[in-house]
This record gives structure tokens, C-alpha cells and sequence, in this order.
């Protein structure tokens, strides 16, 4: 068994041209200990499966429309302001790099991050791009797709650490696993649950203090008890990836001294077999990956999509007014579609029927408990307009509950403000929440919360 053998893994080199598909890490970024969220370390898997090199740098240009895409959220109508300020976090996080002699290096994995007319650029730090592009070194290789499911912020790190030591299991062998053994303190700092931000915790780390004395100084620190740790990071991780991951582990904590003191995690990995629905989701997912690889989405739209074509003449609509629309609901034709809808069930007339969806867009007005549709409509592409408004109705459940999350944040209410006290109580900021769940998912436990005084928030 893999569990009592040791290996020397073969230097690997990555292909020239190799799968978009695929994320490609060198070991040295694998291990490195840096904080970041969950949406910035998926933003960044996605950048490294678009490097192009300029010059010496590795650079990635993503669109906000395929983001929305990949990451699910083809209702979130505020990708450009989190895209604005996460852009900012991304280029002031640094990282500690480690070779096998004990050598490291203090710097920011992202140079650059900003968006700018219609575009996303990640510009990533030229002394890593041996570890991200062109590797000669030991790579870890993932599916894009597998990282962009997770929805809890520490499960992304630990599935690649896992994934980094599955090639000591034999192929196909279920029944095969591997120990791989991590200081305490070193797993805090390569997941993030440490701030290596911290100014003195980068002068520590460059004096040569140890991952102990770091996690020991750091301010900004989390589950300082081992029962949280476990509970909160270990647990959720575990389950996230033995649900819909190749790969999975159980551990076994490592205690010493006299007072039994954890010192370090034992991870038993395997190979795992999620099942049949999560094999197909993530193949959906490897397929709207494969889409945008193919083609990006221009920002300016050059021509009308049938369904949009369609709905020209709805209520007097020109193509000016659907241009209009899709500008302000980001290209987002389900939205458009929404608020059109919404116009027509209103139980008045409306005084200005343009103005007013392009309002329901930018604000996001909430669907009525009780449609009524109070349009008269004549002719075949009048009729045709309905018809598909009406074949857009499943998700209306859904569209309400994002919208009512949305509204909630946006005023920032006095139970949305209690709900935030909420979760901080419990150890789960704002972020990590909206983060780990689509907004209609943060809309229904927000509710449930409402109801019942507790909700499990992933």
C-alpha cells in the first residue's frame, strides 16, 4: 500500500499548449502559505488556465461575463464592484515560497490585478512564473471545473494540498491511501486561517521564527482551539471533497506532551467516487468551461441573441430599449427577461414602461407574491415575447429569494445588521458567507434565519 511505501515523484514537465481545462501549480505554490478567499483563490485558478506570457511576466485577461459563468452567479448584478474591490486584495496578499533546503522567499503572488473597460487582467509576479507556466519542477494538475463547485473558503487549499500527494495512490486502486503528515501551525498559515499579511508576521518569517512563533504573534488569526479547527475547517473540507472531489481523506490528530497538546494533523488520503449526479454536474461544468476557453464573451454585444430579437416589439419595445436593458442588467438576459416580466404584472399602468425596467434592473425590485399580468398584447411576436417569458418562470422561487438577499444588503436593514451579528458570532464573516453560497441560497438561509433564530450557513 501506498499508506507504508515511499516514493521519489519523477520531475514532470507541463506541455507546451497544455489543457485549459486544467489548472497547472508548481509544488513551491502548492505549499506556500498565504491567505485568501474563496472567490480570490478561484479567480486566480482561473486566471492560471489563461497565462500568456509578455515578456518575462505571466499575465491572464478574463471577461465579467465568462466570470459570472463559471462561478454560477449569471444573476449577480454586482460582479463589477466585487471584480473592483477584490482586484485590490488579490495584488496586496503576499506569500512565502519554500524550496525542499529550507530556502523561502517573502513576495506577492499577483503583481497586478485590475479592471479596466470591460476587462479583467491578473498579472502575476514573474518570479513565480517557473512554478505556474512551463514547469520543469514537480507539478500538481486539477480540473478547473472540480475547484469552481467548493463553497466553503478552506476546502480549496486542502483539496489541493490532498491533490499534490495523490500520485503516490495506484491508479484506479480505491482500496490504496497515503499519509501525509502537517505541523499544525504550517497548515493554519498554508490555508489562510493566519494572516501572512501581517507586517510583523513577514518581518517574523524573514528573522527565521518558526510556523509556531507565527501563528503565535499573528493578530489576525482564527480557531485558535483545536475543537473549532476541526469543527469549522477539518469537518467541512472532509465532507466538501468526499461529496464531489477525486480524491478525499479522513486524519488523525497528533498530540504531545503531558497536557495532550495537538501539534500536527495526519491526512489519510484515498481516491473517491463522488457518484453518478456529481460526476455529471461537474462534467456541465467541465463543458461551460470548455465554452468560454472557446470563445469569450465581448462585453459589447455585437448582435441580438433570437430570444432577445424576440422580445423587440413586446409592448412597443424597440432595439434600442432591449440594448438598453442588457447594458444594465451586464449582458444578462435572464435578468432582462425578469424585469420585463415583473413590468407586466404590475396591477397599474406604468407612466414610462422603459424607464421602469431599466429601474427594476439597477435595483433589483422584488418579484409580488401574486403575478397578475395586466399587458394586451397583439401580434404573432407579441405572443412569441410571452412565451418565452413564460418558459423562464421555474427559477421564479429562486429569483425572488436572490432579490430579497440583494434588497437586504443594499439597505442594509435592521434584521440583515442582527443576521451579520449572526454569523460573526459563529465565526463566519459576511464574505465567507456570500462567498460560499449563490445569492438565492444567501436569500433562503437569511429567511430561515429569520424564522427559526439559527441556520447552518453552509
Amino acid at each position: 500500500m501506498a499508506g507504508s511505501q515511499t516514493k521519489e515523484k519523477e520531475n514532470l514537465k507541463l506541455p507546451q499548449g497544455a489543457d485549459q481545462q486544467r489548472v497547472y501549480k508548481g509544488r513551491e505554490i502548492i505549499t506556500a502559505k498565504y491567505k485568501a478567499s474563496l472567490l480570490e483563490n478561484k479567480l486566480t485558478s482561473i486566471a492560471l488556465s489563461r497565462l500568456s506570457m509578455e515578456g518575462d511576466t505571466p499575465v491572464a485577461t478574463l471577461y465579467p461575463s465568462e466570470i459570472k459563468k463559471l462561478l454560477g452567479r449569471q444573476s449577480d448584478t454586482n460582479i463589477y464592484k466585487k471584480l473592483i474591490s477584490t482586484a485590490k486584495t488579490m495584488t496586496g496578499h503576499q506569500m512565502v515560497i519554500e524550496d525542499d533546503k529550507g530556502n523561502f522567499e517573502v513576495l506577492a503572488m499577483i503583481t497586478n490585478a485590475r479592471y479596466e473597460n470591460g476587462v479583467f487582467t491578473v498579472t502575476f509576479n514573474k518570479v513565480i512564473a517557473p512554478y505556474i507556466i512551463n514547469i520543469k519542477g514537480n507539478y500538481t494538475s486539477y480540473s478547473l471545473a472540480n475547484v469552481l463547485r467548493f463553497k466553503c473558503d478552506y476546502s480549496f487549499r486542502i483539496y489541493e494540498l490532498i491533490k499534490s500527494e495523490a500520485w503516490h495512490l495506484k491508479k484506479g486502486d480505491m482500496e490504496d491511501y497515503y499519509v501525509k503528515e502537517y505541523g499544525l501551525s504550517e497548515l493554519k498559515c498554508m490555508i489562510g486561517v493566519v494572516n501572512m499579511d501581517e507586517a510583523k508576521v513577514k518581518r517574523a518569517k524573514q528573522n527565521g521564527a518558526s510556523w509556531d512563533k507565527i501563528v503565535e504573534i499573528a493578530n489576525e488569526k482564527s480557531f485558535n482551539e483545536w475543537g473549532d479547527f476541526r469543527r469549522r475547517v477539518l469537518d467541512r473540507a472532509k465532507k466538501e471533497l468526499k461529496e464531489q472531489c477525486d480524491v478525499k481523506f479522513d486524519y488523525d490528530p497528533v498530540a504531545a506532551g503531558r497536557g495532550g497538546k495537538i501539534v500536527a494533523v495526519k491526512f489519510i488520503i484515498s481516491w473517491n467516487n463522488p457518484g453518478e449526479k456529481v460526476i455529471e454536474a461537474i462534467s456541465a461544468k467541465k463543458k461551460q468551461v470548455e465554452e468560454t476557453n472557446n470563445q469569450y464573451e465581448n462585453m459589447t454585444l455585437q448582435k441580438l441573441s433570437k430570444q432577445m430579437e424576440d422580445l423587440v416589439g413586446h409592448n412597443g419595445l424597440s432595439e434600442s430599449d432591449i440594448r438598453a436593458f442588457l447594458k444594465e442588467a451586464l449582458h444578462d438576459e435572464n435578468e432582462v427577461i425578469r424585469a420585463i416580466k415583473l413590468a407586466d404584472s404590475q396591477t397599474t399602468p406604468l407612466s414610462n414602461y422603459t424607464g421602469w425596467i431599466i429601474s427594476c434592473i439597477r435595483d433589483h425590485y422584488e418579484e409580488p407574491q401574486m403575478v397578475i399580468s395586466g399587458s394586451k398584447e397583439k401580434g404573432e411576436r407579441v405572443v412569441k415575447a410571452r412565451e418565452i417569458i413564460g418558459e423562464k418562470t421555474d427559477d421564479e422561487r429562486n429569483e425572488m429569494s436572490a432579490a430579497y438577499w440583494r434588497k437586504a444588503m443594499k439597505k442594509r436593514s435592521e434584521k440583515y445588521i442582527e443576521f451579520e451579528e449572526y454569523l460573526q458570532n459563529i465565526g463566519v464573516s459576511i464574505d465567507m458567507f456570500t462567498d460560499g453560497n449563490e445569492d438565492y441560497e444567501c436569500g433562503n438561509k437569511f429567511m430561515e434565519w429569520i424564522k427559526n433564530g439559527k441556520v447552518d450557513p453552509f
